[in-house]
């Protein structure tokens, strides 16, 4: 069985191609649809079977990895925003302080 992963158009490119100014990168609609599939499994953001097109999926991705980015840069924030006093007792308030 062969592996196939969702590479970029650049990497299938002949070696000796002369450069132009308008490349056109054809990819199969196949692949294209395997690798958005993909996408969608990996961005939690979006419900499992909810359809959802191309571009509401890729607007997904770029929300995912900016949410991503700003947890990576200010993690003090994320920590900090979570409310501990939403559990049921102040009994358990107090050992999740102590962790």
């Amino acid at each position: 069985m062969t592996r196939t992963s969702c590479r970029s158009p650049v990497s299938r490119l002949p070696k000796h191609r002369k450069h132009t100014n308008s490349v056109k990168f054809d990819t199969p609609p196949t692949e294209m649809k395997r690798c958005l599939v993909k996408l969608k499994k990996m961005v939690p953001t979006i419900e499992r079977n909810k359809k959802v097109n191309q571009l509401e999926l890729l607007q997904h991705v770029i929300d995912y990895i900016q949410d991503l980015e700003k947890t990576l840069q200010y993690p003090e924030d994320i920590l900090t925003s979570v409310n501990v006093s939403k559990c049921s007792s102040p009994k358990e308030n107090q050992s999740l302080v102590h962790l």
